[in-house]
């Protein structure tokens, strides 16, 4: 079983913002440059929170009512599966309510400080979330497709299960790693190595933005480069 992300090596990561981590990512030419992250439809609620990198814990939600009861084992056996994932964690909620996605909070206030008890440091949907304020309160950084008033009648479907969330495929275990700008998937086994090509897009970085800032734009020599 995966061990807690060392702290250093989170330091050395949330360092960096999360574009920088999917550049990093993209010097590996291991995927697409399409690939590896969640779309604009997952939004930051909180940017001045700051980031959040972790395993994730998922779960699907669906619509229940009397005919078509809450399963409270599922919901248990995600709750547990929280709890024995090393740490941190992200929760990652695919909303599948047929017709009715994102019309019903999975979270708020109660369930948010119940996941930040068992170890969570965000939260990652494409359904939707309420009590904002609250959430924000206790400082538990979260990314949704929806805000919206209330819980409706909804529960854990299946839990610790693939799910595709921005359309992005997170697996149990997977890491994550997120900010004001979205989310991306940090390949396990890049994850030493990573900081390295992190030092390696900020120092390139650092080049070309010193050059602009100093000499401006030479659209003359830039054409007469792309000639050669």
């Amino acid at each position: 079983m995966p061990q807690d992300l060392p702290q250093e090596l989170m330091d050395q990561l949330l360092a960096a913002d999360s574009p920088t981590i999917a550049n990093a990512i993209e010097l590996y030419k291991r995927q697409s440059r399409w690939a590896g992250y969640m779309g604009p439809e997952i939004q930051c609620r909180f940017p001045e929170l700051g980031r959040a990198m972790g395993y994730a814990v998922t779960c699907t939600i669906k619509e229940v009512d009397e005919s078509n009861p809450p399963d409270p084992e599922e919901r248990m056996k995600w709750l547990e599966a929280i709890e024995n994932s090393p740490k941190p964690v992200i929760c990652v909620v695919q909303d599948k309510v047929i017709g009715k996605k994102g019309l019903a909070a999975h979270w708020g206030e109660i369930m948010g400080t119940m996941v930040q008890q068992l170890g969570t440091v965000g939260i990652v949907t494409d359904g939707a979330v309420r009590d904002l304020e609250a959430l924000h309160a206790i400082g538990m950084k979260v990314w949704s497709e929806y805000v919206v008033v209330s819980h409706g009648w909804i529960d854990v479907e299946w839990a610790n299960i693939p799910v595709e969330v921005g359309g992005l495929t997170v697996n149990p275990g997977d890491i994550l790693h997120a900010d004001c700008n979205g989310v991306v998937s940090i390949p396990h086994d890049l994850l030493d190595d990573l900081p390295v090509k992190v030092k390696k897009i900020l120092d390139d970085e650092k080049v070309i933005l010193s050059d602009l800032r100093a000499n401006g734009v030479d659209l003359k020599k830039m054409r007469e480069g792309i000639k050669h």
